[in-house]
């Protein structure tokens, strides 16, 4: 359930969808686009700041969650397979 409200780009996009329903409401175009220009603008540099981690990942096999711990911290399982960004679901 941490995993969830970690999320911080869909968090935002959420408030954002929100916040654009209200604004529609009243007709607030103008603050409405910048809205969304000033949501982008936050994913991303949240992106660009967040730490890049240099070691292996791991993808659970029970429950796809990409993770670096000997268990998986979603499921509790050990069964996993080295991950990697060009194919992510082999070596």
């Amino acid at each position: 359930m941490v995993q969830f409200f970690n999320n911080v780009p869909r968090n935002v996009i959420i408030l954002s969808v929100v916040v654009t329903a209200i604004l529609g409401i009243f007709h607030l175009i103008p603050l409405l686009i910048l809205v969304w220009i000033v949501a982008l603008a936050y994913i991303i540099i949240y992106q660009y700041r967040t730490p890049k981690n240099n070691g292996g990942n791991f993808v659970c096999l029970d429950c796809a969650t990409i993770h670096q711990q000997d268990n998986c911290p979603k499921c509790g399982s050990k069964l996993k397979k080295f991950y990697s960004r060009t194919n992510s679901y082999g070596v």
